[in-house]
């Protein structure tokens, strides 16, 4: 296969003419790319799918600090061996989210007594990026503390920066409404999108592969959250394979 490769996929029956973003384990355009992720994490997706059908770019949320608005996520499954550069971070619990700076993820989540999955987003950075962040979200801010209300533009952004992990334009602004359990979704959000990246750098492996790297990963989850999030991503990328005709 060369670089030149069309995408797999089809537009109700007829073949896509677009180049081929991607090309294991299924050539895929961003375009299709974007709409089998928008199967497994929809909320993040949706507008970026249509941006990119409309071959049109998207722009992002408008900041009013250079730092925050070019910020770029880093996966968070990688710092949390133990020290590493300093990241800054978004941590939730309950409806808050705290917005910190260190250079041990695995340690600052300990300390808090929380648990991995709790971090929704990483950005590398230092104290200058935390204070343009805190800056940014200070009407949501708890007092003098690092801790903020689990807003809708806070939600917006912390999936923006997630969304382009997975390689897809930046999700332009869009209506959240956000719950009490938002920090429960924007969990459930990184977790399909863990696994998304997972089965695309595997090549469409087996379960037992997918299950056996996962837990190599140290990502945690039972046994039955890893099998119902491989159907999901199996379910996908067949989809994707065959063309879809909807």
């Amino acid at each position: 296969m060369t670089d030149n490769s069309t995408c797999a996929a089809n537009n109700k029956g007829r073949a896509c003419l677009r180049l081929a973003d991607s090309l294991q384990p299924v050539a895929l355009c961003n375009a299709h790319r974007i709409e089998v992720a928008l199967s497994v994490v929809p909320e993040m997706l949706r507008t970026g799918l249509s941006a990119a059908l409309a071959d049109s770019p998207a722009t992002g949320v408008v900041d009013r600090d250079d730092l925050v608005r070019t910020a770029i996520a880093t996966p968070v499954d990688g710092l949390l061996r133990g020290v590493h550069d300093s990241v800054v971070y978004f941590i939730a619990n309950g409806g808050r989210v705290k917005i910190g700076c260190t250079t041990n993820l695995k340690s600052r989540v300990s300390a808090l007594s929380l648990r991995t999955d709790s971090v929704l987003l990483a950005l590398p950075g230092g104290f200058e990026l935390e204070r343009a962040l805190h800056a940014r979200f200070t009407q949501h801010r708890n007092g003098d503390t690092e801790w903020f209300e689990l807003s809708p533009e806070i939600f917006r952004y912390v999936s923006a920066r997630n969304a382009a992990i997975l390689g897809i334009v930046p999700l332009p602004s869009a209506e959240v409404t956000v719950s009490p359990s938002a920090a429960t979704s924007a969990r459930r959000e990184q977790r399909k999108a863990r696994a998304f990246r997972l089965y695309a750098d595997l090549g469409q492996p087996s379960q037992r592969a997918f299950i056996k790297q996962w837990r190599a990963l140290g990502y945690g989850e039972t046994d039955q959250t890893l099998r119902n999030l491989y159907d999901e991503m199996h379910a996908a990328f067949e989809k994707a394979r065959k063309g879809s005709n909807g």
